[in-house]
């Protein structure tokens, strides 16, 4: 066992041989710990930011699908199919034997969704405000004006049932 020169402490050795005595970090350790959180939280937050803003679009994409296919399943059935706006969302429903509009629980295409937080839209049909939008031997002309932070994405249907999408410069720029 190594003894020590007459006078050094224990700790001066352990200092001089290069050897930490203490448990703790460093101030300069804690500070690069820091940093490096604080980096990872504000990436972490501008991701989530430009994944919101694909919410939008995500939501108009999957909604111009399911009205084209709501007016090509109309057709085919033979009976009415209506897209139904809510505050939050949207449902289909469909026409029954007894005239009754009945939530279409066909393929789940066609299941009540809710809209990304802080979209709404207005719906114009034949140049009419509207809260129904119905799919019948022919498609109805509509236009879906879906209001998102990002901007307005309009859906514009015409009577062969097909949607063409278009989107608005950025609200308030």
């Amino acid at each position: 066992m190594p003894t020590l020169a007459p006078g050094i402490s224990e700790q001066r050795a352990a200092r001089r041989s290069g050897h930490r005595t203490g448990s703790g970090f460093t101030l300069v350790e804690l500070l690069v710990v820091m940093i490096v959180i604080g980096i990872a939280v504000a990436g972490a937050s501008l991701g989530l930011d430009a994944l919101r803003g694909r919410d939008a679009a995500l939501a108009a994409e999957r909604l111009r699908w399911v009205l084209e296919a709501s007016a090509e399943r109309a057709q085919v059935r033979g009976r009415p199919i209506a897209m139904e706006l809510l505050p939050d969302g949207y449902r289909f429903s469909a026409l029954d034997a007894d005239g009754r509009w009945v939530a279409f629980d066909e393929p789940p295409v066609f299941a009540e969704r809710l809209l990304p937080q802080q979209m709404h839209w207005e719906l114009r049909v034949e140049g009419r405000p509207a809260e129904r939008l119905v799919f019948g031997a022919r498609a109805p002309r509509f236009e879906l004006v879906l209001h998102a932070p990002e901007g307005d994405i309009t859906l514009s249907g015409s009577e062969t049932g097909a949607v063409v999408q278009q989107r608005s410069a950025e609200r308030g720029a």
